[in-house]
């Protein structure tokens, strides 16, 4: 009687490892370098006292490197708690668009602006769910943030610019083991951020509301 006790507390024990060890790839620090595909749309739209209305629009897709680095903590055998951050250096045109005035004498004209976006980053949470040892799901929640310039001719020529990007990143994503150390993932971000606002030289102040998606690829190290 002993001995079958001695041999299911055993195999018991090795079942438990054996569950652990698929969520322990997953766990620690990790760093990767991956390549976005981004799609940035801006609406805009401006009421003036006298009655006059605007509308823009700016929008495009551009390619860009970032880094992340990540760690996670294993709670069970199938799920592990991250957290992490990801920085994209330098800067990218994020869009460029025409402003056209709807007054009905048509005396403010049109014009043109385009925007650049420069150093986003995110600081984000990720839970996620391991499905084997090898292979494993992950949502992201995170804070964005990055620097925004906007220049702009004619009727959209800029005083004041819009400042900060600031809003939400929503994200899915598989990550798999290459080998015990490094890894690939693919994931999609949806991001909302706040409205903004700039002026323009006749001191109207406009405002839009920026959304991205983004798809990325990224390969990574895991310590």
């Amino acid at each position: 009687m002993n001995k079958i006790l001695k041999l299911s507390a055993i195999a018991l024990l090795a079942t438990s490892t054996s569950l652990m060890a698929q969520s322990k790839s997953f766990e620690g620090l990790s760093a990767g370098i991956g390549l976005s595909v981004i799609g940035v749309e801006i609406n805009g739209s401006n009421a003036q006292a006298s009655g006059d209305t605007s509308t823009g629009y700016a929008g495009r897709i551009t390619e860009i490197a970032s880094l992340d680095i990540s760690y996670g903590v294993a709670t069970s055998s199938n799920f592990v708690f991250g957290f992490g951050a990801s920085y994209t250096p330098g800067k990218a045109k994020a869009g460029s668009g025409s402003l056209t005035d709807g007054t009905t004498g048509g005396t403010d004209g049109s014009g043109s602006a385009s925007i650049t976006i420069k150093d986003p980053y995110t600081l984000y949470v990720m839970p996620t769910y391991v499905l084997n040892k090898d292979s494993a799901l992950f949502a992201k929640v995170g804070y964005t943030q990055a620097n925004v310039t906007a220049n702009g001719a004619g009727r959209a020529t800029i005083t004041s610019g819009p400042g900060d990007l600031k809003g939400w990143a929503y994200t899915i994503g598989s990550k798999n083991m290459l080998t015990n150390n490094t890894y690939i993932s693919v994931e999609a971000t949806y991001s909302d951020y706040d409205t903004l606002s700039a002026t323009m030289s006749n001191g109207t102040t406009v405002s839009g509301d920026p959304k991205t998606i983004q798809g990325t690829i990224s390969i990574g190290y895991k310590f």
